[in-house]
This record gives structure tokens, C-alpha cells and sequence, in this order.
């Protein structure tokens, strides 16, 4: 009795993975700080930078708001200081004007990027490594491990400058009816409806997460106490006017959030505290009856 050949392949080169591969762009990879994980293409001209103007924007208070620009001329890219006050390092070198080779290492502020040329293959790869590194699969906001890393940089840069943070940790009221009702599916299609409503309430540089189940977080800079609770509120009244398609029904959802000042805490305030403090204002809110804000 003889063996058939085997009709898979189980080569490297079916693949396309034991030949060489031209080519196709070039990116931009965070190794460390703010955006750790995010991967950024590059076309033509792509400005980095703090500013929400930028092309590339790192969230990083020791980056420029126009820090350096990067700009291909034929085959090459090449890297250009844009005056920033902190530098731009190229291989832990000050540069001002650079051509960059593949797997350059470039430092801005706190933050440091690997510039990469990268073919087909292992552009895939990365945009699906920086997507589960970065992001809820079900409602597409940051997920709860992205938004504690953010929180891990915001909060020294905030109480060293004495600038308004606020942190707001919003539960939807008797969500569990609904998975009891009409079933997880029903469920999870309600999450994502309501990222989407909150997401369109939120400004650019706030930093909206999926913490879990059906809690969101918000990161909010520079707004002061004496109106944060009517941010809160309008995303309150967002959620509850978003009629919801469950079933053969519609429902309005309702929901409770807690409110957390930074600069109302102590000076040592760490993530875990005030993540805490949130939470233990959304508990009051819940304990009110639900459907409110409460600060902390």
C-alpha cells in the first residue's frame, strides 16, 4: 500500500512567505509612549505632531504641535525638524534634516517610532496587531487597555501643570434586561449603536474606551469643574433619545454616569485612585435611582 502525495502545501514559498517581497510603503510604528502599538501609514508628505491638525497625532505633552515632517522624495523618505522645542532624534542622534533607512528609530518628546518599509504581507499583519492592541472588536472605541495606558501619561502631565482632567465612567442602566429579553445578539447590537451616539457627542481629543461589558470611559482635558457635568449630561440625554431597533421593538436606554475631577484628589492620585473615585461616583448615581451624573 503506498502513501498519496499530499495535495497542501505546507511550504513557506505557497505563502508567499520564502521569496523576497518588493515593497509597497512605508509606516510608522510607536514602540513607546502615548500611542504605543499604533501603526501609521505614509504617503507623500505626513506632518507628526501633538496638534489634531497633525497627519500623524501623538497624544504626548512633550511633542511639538507641528514636530517634524516626513516627506519622499523618489525612493526615499526624508525627515525633517519643523523647529520643535524638545528635538527630533534619529538613532539617539539630534537631526534637523535626515534621509531615513528602513528601521530607523525615531525619538519625538517622550515617544519613539520605528520607520519601516513594509511589503503586502506584513502590512496586514501589523494593521491587525494594532487593531486587537488598540481596540474593541465589537464597538471599534480604544479598549479598557489602551485607555489605562493613556491614563498612566495624563495624569503626572496634569497635576505637574495644574490642568483640569476629568474622568467619566458611564454604566447603562438595567442593561442585562435586554441580554435576558431578547438574547446577547440583541445585546451586543445595543452596545454598538450606543458607541456610536456617545462617539459623536465626544471631541477629537478626548478619549472615549470600552472598559467592559456595558461600560464606557471618557478621558476629558481642559474643561473646568463648573462644566463638566453639563458634558455629562448631554451624553446622558444623548443615550436616551437613541431609539434602539431590539427585536420587533424599539427601546430607549437610559444610563448613570460618575464623574472624577483629578485636581480634586491628592496630589499622589494614581490610576487605580482615580479610576476609583469614578467609579464610587457612578455608585452614588446608581444608588439615586440611575438616569443622572454625579461628581465626585
Amino acid at each position: 500500500m503506498s502513501l498519496e502525495e499530499p495535495t497542501t502545501c505546507i511550504s513557506l514559498e505557497c505563502y508567499g512567505l520564502g521569496v523576497e517581497r518588493e515593497p509597497v510603503g512605508a509606516f510608522l510604528t510607536v514602540l513607546w509612549g502615548a500611542n504605543m502599538g499604533m501603526t501609521f501609514p505614509l504617503g507623500e508628505t505626513a506632518v507628526v505632531g501633538r496638534s489634531s491638525q497633525a497627519d500623524i497625532q501623538l497624544w504626548d505633552h512633550a511633542v511639538s504641535r507641528q514636530h517634524c515632517r516626513l516627506e519622499r522624495e523618489g525612493g526615499t523618505y526624508i525627515l525633517t525638524d519643523l523647529g520643535s522645542l524638545n528635538g527630533t532624534y534619529v538613532n539617539w542622534q539630534r537631526v534637523t534634516r535626515l534621509p531615513l533607512a528602513d528601521r530607523d528609530r525615531i525619538q519625538v518628546g517622550n515617544s519613539l517610532l520605528q520607520f519601516a518599509y513594509y511589503d503586502r504581507l506584513a502590512e496586514a499583519f501589523f494593521s491587525q496587531m494594532a487593531a486587537a492592541a488598540l481596540y474593541d472588536p465589537l464597538t471599534g472605541l480604544h479598549n479598557r487597555r489602551f485607555f489605562l495606558e493613556q491614563l498612566e501619561w495624563e495624569i503626572p502631565f496634569a497635576l505637574r501643570h495644574r490642568l483640569p482632567l476629568h474622568l467619566l465612567y458611564l454604566d447603562l442602566d438595567n442593561f442585562k434586561l435586554i441580554n435576558d429579553r431578547w438574547g446577547h445578539l440583541a445585546g451586543d447590537q445595543a452596545l454598538i449603536q450606543v458607541a456610536r451616539q456617545l462617539q459623536d457627542q465626544v471631541r477629537q481629543e478626548d478619549l472615549l474606551a470600552r472598559m467592559g461589558g456595558d461600560e464606557f470611559a471618557l478621558l476629558v482635558r481642559g474643561i473646568p469643574d463648573s462644566q463638566i457635568l453639563q458634558l455629562a449630561g448631554r451624553l446622558r440625554q444623548a443615550v436616551q433619545s437613541l431609539p434602539l431597533q431590539v427585536g420587533a421593538e424599539v427601546i430607549h436606554l437610559t444610563c448613570s454616569i460618575g464623574v472624577a475631577s483629578l485636581l480634586s484628589l491628592s496630589a499622589e492620585t494614581s490610576v487605580q485612585s482615580f479610576l476609583e473615585a469614578a467609579d464610587q461616583a457612578l455608585y452614588r448615581a446608581k444608588m439615586q435611582g440611575g438616569n443622572r451624573e454625579v461628581l465626585l
